[in-house]
């Protein structure tokens, strides 16, 4: 059996991360669906915001893993912010709807 690296942990983490934030974002887009028509699209354009930095985090993701153990501490320590303070925005967003 191999033996599971701290790479491999924190890729699954930040997949976990990803998952929930893909899935936030389709909450913001079924209720921004219910608002009127000016707050919908205020809020599309925040979601449009949200989708854009996912993008970006995904590929900054993508980019570490294939750089592997090259890429220092502090990279990883970005990535794991950038996805936590994504998720806490969307987070937000969702409970202002509610």
């Amino acid at each position: 059996m191999a033996k599971i690296t701290k790479k491999d942990e924190l890729m699954e983490r930040l997949g976990i991360e990803m998952d929930h934030i893909k899935a936030g974002l389709a909450e913001l887009k079924v209720k921004g669906r219910k608002l009127r028509l000016e707050a919908r699209l205020d809020l599309e354009k925040g979601v449009k915001s949200f989708e854009t930095a996912q993008q970006d985090l995904k590929t900054r993701v993508r980019e570490w893993s294939q750089a592997g153990e090259k890429a220092g501490t502090e990279v990883k320590k970005g990535l794991v912010q950038a996805a936590k303070d994504l998720k806490k925005a969307i987070d937000a967003a969702r409970s202002s709807l509610k």
